[in-house]
C-alpha cells in the first residue's frame, strides 16, 4: 500500500494573531496547498522502486505483477479493481504508477486494487519458472514454457480477484490497456470466456491501439464506404487483424461468439484526439487497411461496429489535446470516469 504522509506546519499562535486577515488566509491556503501536494506526491512515491510480486499461474510457473494491495489477504475495503496492461516497452511499473496516481487524484486509492502484470519476452531478466513470450503477447499467443496464453494470465487474475475470497465487497473491475496494451484488451474483450457472467460487472478500456480485430472482411474503402477491399495484402483478414487463422486461445471461440461477446460487453474505445504520430505504429499492409493513424483507425472501427452491429454496447470516448501518451490517457478525466465512477 502507498504511504500517505500528512505534514503539519507549526506557526506560533502569538505570531499568527499578529498577522492581518488577508495574510492569514494567504498563509492558511499556502500551507493547505503544500500539504495536499505532498500527500499526492508521497502517495505515489516509491511505486517504481517497489519489487514486483509473483502471481502463480500453473505448475509452479509465475508472472510478475505490480500491485498496491496483497492479492492473498482478505481486504474488506476494496470496492474497485483495475488491471492495467503496459505497452510495447513492457514498462509495467510505470503503467502501475499511472493508474495509482489517477486513483490518488480521485481520492479512491484506499479502496482501489491496482494490478499491472508484466508480460516479459526472452530478452528481459527472468526468474526461474517465470513465464515469457514473444512480442505477440499482446495478441494472446502462448508462452515459451507451459504454453500459457497471455490472455489466460488475465483470466486467472480476474477469477482470483472476483472470487469473493479476498475482496468480498468488490463492486467493479476494469481492464485497461494503452497502445500495445490497447491491442491486448481489444482482442481479449472478444476472446475471454472466463468472465461470461461476471459479478461484479467487468469493463474494458481500449486506449490508442495500432489495430483492431475486425469480425468480417469489410474495411473502409474510399469513396464507397465499407466493402471487401481489392488488395494484394493476403492476410488482411487473418488474426490479429481479422478472424481467419486465429491462435490457440482465440480459436476456442467461434467467430459468431467473438463478435457477440465483444459487442455485448462494457467496452470503451478511448482515443487521444492528437494521436497522429507514427512512433511504434503498425504500418503493415494489414494495419494500413484499417486507417492512416491510431485516431483514424479507432474512429473507423467504431463506425464499423455501428454499421454492422447497430446494437453494439461499445462506447467511444475521445480525449482532447492528448496524443500517444499512456500517462495522459490513463490520468485523463475521461479515463477516471470509467475507472473509478
Amino acid at each position: 500500500m502507498s504511504k500517505i504522509v500528512a505534514i503539519y506546519f507549526n506557526l506560533p499562535f502569538t505570531s499568527y494573531l499578529s498577522v492581518d486577515r488577508d495574510r492569514k488566509m494567504l498563509l492558511f491556503n499556502s500551507f493547505k496547498l503544500i500539504t495536499v501536494f505532498l500527500i499526492v506526491s508521497l502517495g505515489t512515491a516509491g511505486a517504481t522502486d517497489r519489487k514486483p510480486s509473483d502471481f502463480a499461474i500453473k505448475n509452479n510457473t509465475t508472472i510478475s505483477i505490480f500491485n498496491n494491495f496483497s492479492l492473498d489477504h482478505v481486504n474488506l475495503n476494496i470496492l474497485n479493481a483495475v488491471i492495467v496492461i503496459h505497452g510495447v516497452a513492457r514498462n509495467a511499473d510505470e503503467y502501475f504508477d499511472y493508474a495509482l496516481t489517477s486513483a490518488v487524484q480521485e481520492k479512491v486509492a484506499h479502496q482501489t486494487l491496482i494490478v499491472a502484470p508484466h508480460f516479459k519476452i526472452d530478452s528481459d531478466p527472468l526468474k526461474p519458472a517465470e513465464l515469457y513470450w514473444q512480442e505477440s503477447w499482446k495478441f494472446g499467443d502462448l508462452s515459451h514454457i507451459e504454453t500459457v496464453s497471455s490472455y489466460e494470465v488475465v483470466d486467472k487474475l480476474i477469477e482470483h480477484i472476483v472470487s469473493k475470497d479476498y475482496f468480498p465487497n468488490l463492486k467493479k473491475l476494469t481492464v485497461i490497456g494503452h497502445s500495445a496494451g490497447g491491442q491486448f484488451v481489444a482482442r481479449y474483450a472478444a476472446g475471454s470466456q472466463s468472465v461470461s457472467n461476471p459479478s461484479p460487472p467487468l469493463f474494458f478500456v481500449v486506449a490508442n491501439p495500432s489495430s483492431y480485430l475486425y469480425f468480417s472482411a469489410e474495411r473502409w474503402v474510399e469513396p464507397h464506404g465499407f466493402s471487401i477491399p481489392n488488395t494484394d495484402c493476403e492476410d488482411f483478414d487473418s488474426y490479429p487483424y481479422g478472424t481467419l487463422k486465429r491462435n490457440n486461445y482465440m480459436n476456442q471461440t467461434s467467430v459468431r461468439d467473438l463478435e457477440k461477446r465483444f459487442n455485448s460487453r462494457n467496452v470503451f474505445l478511448l482515443l487521444g484526439e492528437e494521436d497522429h504520430l507514427t512512433d511504434y505504429l503498425d504500418t503493415s499492409c494489414e494495419a494500413n487497411l484499417q486507417g492512416k493513424d491510431r485516431f483514424d483507425r479507432g474512429m473507423t472501427y467504431f463506425r464499423f461496429l455501428k454499421t454492422f452491429f447497430p446494437k453494439s454496447r461499445v462506447n467511444l470516448r475521445t480525449v482532447k489535446n492528448v496524443g500517444h501518451s499512456g500517462e495522459e490517457m490513463i490520468q485523463s478525466a475521461e479515463a477516471k470516469k470509467i475507472l473509478f465512477h
